[in-house]
């Protein structure tokens, strides 16, 4: 009972303890990562790279995407708003290649404010500290939507996959925005799937959104936060050579 209730990344374990990971957690995220270890070698087949056309690719605009898209903008360094916009794209593309049904709304305000928690303002908006930036995050997104009337289901699966993306792996269980939004960050940081897709799209991601050092930008982030927040999963992340994956990534920058 213990391990449902307190399973890491998940909302309810992120009220519980602020961010802070425990010994069952660690043990946890190291499961998740054997897990990912095996489904890389299972996709390792002869498969053609997936492509869309970059043209098709759309940013949603309902009022509520527009309002999240407005706060990523201005709150964020500009390399920052494009890496949330690619996670967007990267999860789009993903969801279509594995034939998944989503809530567009969901999956964008997600995406848009998945990193709200690195910076001042997500801070500010939170409310309650917390030992990981991503569960501040999550907090300062269910804030934020509150104040937009968002009902609360939504609110909280919002916040939840925004809470879930910096664990190692987001299954479908949790929801198949959390598990996309998890993919596309993932792919866009340490180029996770890259191969899976043809260069074209790829490269008309990267036109469409440039990275802008993302590379150095993100990995000087991690760092900051690792050492400020030392029981958090971007400090276990990072004792486990997540810095290294991120400059060896395909992606040039």
């Amino acid at each position: 009972m213990a391990a449902a209730r307190t399973s890491v990344g998940t909302l309810a374990w992120a009220r519980r303890s602020g961010g802070r990971l425990g010994r069952y957690d660690r043990l946890s995220l190291m499961a998740q990562a054997m897990l990912v270890r095996l489904n890389l070698r299972l996709r390792a087949q002869n498969k053609p790279p997936f492509s869309v056309e970059a043209d098709s690719l759309r940013i949603p605009d309902s009022a509520l995407c527009v309002a999240a898209g407005q706060l990523l903008a201005s709150v964020s360094e500009p390399w920052l708003v494009n890496h949330c916009l690619r996670t967007f794209l990267w999860a789009t593309i993903l969801g279509k290649m594995e034939h998944r049904t989503y809530d567009e709304e969901l999956l964008f305000v997600g995406s848009a404010l998945h990193d709200l928690g690195l910076t001042d303002v997500g801070a500010r908006l939170s409310t309650a500290r917390a030992e990981c930036f991503a569960v501040e995050g999550a907090f300062a997104a269910e804030a934020f939507l509150a104040q937009r009337g968002v009902a609360d289901k939504r609110r909280e699966l919002i916040a939840e996959a925004i809470s879930l993306h910096l664990n190692v792996r987001v299954p479908l269980k949790h929801g198949v925005e959390a598990h996309l939004l998890h993919a596309g960050a993932g792919l866009d940081v340490v180029g996770a799937r890259y191969s899976e897709l043809a260069a074209s799209i790829r490269d008309g991601v990267v036109h469409l959104h440039p990275r802008i050092e993302m590379k150095n930008n993100l990995v000087a982030l991690m760092k900051q936060q690792s050492s400020a927040r030392p029981l958090s999963r971007a400090a276990f992340l990072r004792s486990h050579g997540f810095i290294s994956m991120i400059h060896h990534s395909a992606f040039a920058s």
